[in-house]
């Protein structure tokens, strides 16, 4: 089961998520992630996956939902903190060329 948690400083909204990213908690965090991005209006957003225990396809299509969603509310999008196993399902995918999957500070 994933969780996330939210701080937002500085025009800057982060997303705290944890646990094991599938179908069913995918589901369920993504709307969470969405209403927060429209009740901050971030011009930043920044999904870190470091306590990310498990990530199977589910978590490509909420990173790349949550992508075109926040693109579409004016707010840049940044992927930071994947592990070996996550970063290997992103590569797989042929995400990691996007620009905004960083390992550093946003």
């Amino acid at each position: 089961m994933a969780n996330a948690e939210f701080s937002y400083k500085d025009n800057t909204l982060k997303i705290y998520i944890s646990g094991e990213i599938d179908h069913h908690s995918a589901f369920e965090i993504k709307d969470i992630i969405d209403c927060q991005l429209l009740h901050y209006s971030p011009r930043i957003a920044v999904m870190n996956f470091e306590r990310v225990t498990f990530m199977d396809s589910s978590g490509i299509g909420l990173i790349l939902a949550r992508y075109k969603f926040a693109q579409n509310c004016g707010t840049s999008l940044y992927v930071q903190g994947l592990n070996a196993q996550t970063q290997r399902v992103l590569a797989l995918a042929g995400i990691k060329t996007i620009k905004e999957i960083t390992t550093g500070e946003v």
